[in-house]
């Protein structure tokens, strides 16, 4: 039943509630009173504009010990919800969910919000950090975990063909790994989450490029994925600019701080999908994001600009990812790039596999002119006004 909002009530008990700060004490009644008639306003505010649509998400958590199915039961879900773009700019707390005894998590996202989430699972790596607009009614997402490690990542496809044509027909896909790229994968490697009930085909397996999964944070190198030239961090008319919701290590140059901690900081930032998504949607000019995230990549793969610790992971593994791109690159591939590393038998002589010394561009901003960037040597610095790598990094969501 639809109330009456009576504005003059609420005025003359927030006055009450006012003069009894000082020096006499709030009674139950009056909290009781106001709170009474916020929640008849804002009941007034839904029935008058309608409930504000949200889409339900369902995430299930799939892990793999490398071989096998392992259970997800008791998984965390982590979750920000954020809005930008438009007003106000909103970032939610992050929040914790554990998943059930079949590795699912359920909630809801407000339409015109973005959300990321990422599961993490002790003993294991960390999924993908999948980033999505709400706009659907509903919404399912998995979530896959694999071993800390980096290995050679793969998919297949299964399907399901029906007698009823395209109706009856569906499909779904499964990742794995190896600890190097195989001539023959053996099937339960590549089938290790089938149902066998549910998508009875098997299409096939392909390796698509390296993962590199650690307890924080696990993303992918595709092909295509260094740019070809070395482009500015942004387009003049955005530089000094702010974003907000954004993690500044300073705002202002002229400001003193801790330099060297605010490194340390950098190197904590494992959110770079989620940057990214920041970046673009309030400042679509930003040339390093958007080249990453629009650089050629397939349909079920989200593309970003990793953050300063995502690079810094990927330097320290260097050797291990150089070895497994080499791999692809020997068996044909095209658009793999190797990664600067020392050369064998010096301790400081760097190579170039590309032909030029390379810097990469991060998402974790420093201030209002540039972000952090990351060194062919591990070093990491910000610097502004000049050209320098991008490295675009991947998270897929395998499903259909």
């Amino acid at each position: 039943m639809k109330q009456d909002w009576k504005p003059d009530e609420l005025r003359a008990t927030s006055a009450e509630i006012r003069e009894a700060v000082m020096p006499k004490s709030i009674t139950p009644e009056m909290v009781g009173g106001t709170l009474a008639g916020l929640t008849e306003a804002v009941a007034e505010v839904v029935e008058t504009l309608g409930e504000i649509p949200r889409e339900h998400v369902r995430v299930e958590v799939t892990a793999c010990d490398g071989q096998s199915k392992v259970s997800a039961e008791g998984a965390t879900v982590r979750l920000d919800v954020f809005a930008i773009g438009g007003f106000p700019c909103t970032a939610m707390p992050r929040q914790e969910l554990t998943a059930d005894a079949d590795g699912v998590v359920e909630f809801d996202v407000p339409h015109g919000f973005k959300y990321a989430v990422s599961s993490h699972i002790d003993g294991l790596g960390a999924s993908f950090q999948l980033v999505f607009d709400a706009v659907a009614e509903q919404r399912d997402v998995r979530l896959w975990n694999f071993p800390v490690g980096v290995w050679a990542l793969g998919h297949t496809d299964l399907a399901h063909y029906g007698d009823d044509g395209w109706e009856d027909e569906y499909y779904t896909a499964i990742p794995f790994v190896t600890p190097m790229r195989m001539e023959e994968v053996p099937e339960e490697i590549y089938l290790w989450a089938q149902d066998s009930e549910k998508y009875p085909q098997n299409e096939g397996w392909w390796y698509i490029g390296v993962l590199v999964s650690t307890a924080e944070t696990t993303f992918a190198i595709g092909k295509n994925s260094l740019s070809d030239k070395t482009m500015e961090w942004c387009d003049s008319r955005d530089r000094n600019t702010l974003f907000p919701l954004m993690d500044y290590a300073v705002q202002k140059r002229s400001t003193a701080h801790d330099y060297d901690a605010a490194i340390e900081k950098a190197r904590t930032d494992m959110d770079g999908n989620m940057n990214t998504a920041k970046i673009l949607g309030f400042s679509p000019t930003h040339t390093a994001a958007r080249w990453a995230a629009s650089s050629p990549s397939d349909y079920d793969e989200q593309r970003f600009l990793p953050s300063a610790g995502q690079l810094y992971i990927m330097w320290l593994n260097r050797t291990a990812i150089n070895a497994i791109i080499q791999q692809h690159t020997d068996a044909g591939e095209e658009g793999f790039f190797l990664l600067p590393d020392i050369k064998p038998g010096t301790t400081g002589q760097w190579t170039q596999p590309n032909g030029r010394w390379e810097y990469w561009w991060s998402s974790s901003v420093y201030d209002s002119l540039c972000s952090w960037v990351v060194y062919f040597n591990g070093d990491i610095d910000y610097t502004s006004y000049t050209t320098y790598d991008v490295r675009a990094v991947s998270a897929f969501h395998f499903e259909y």
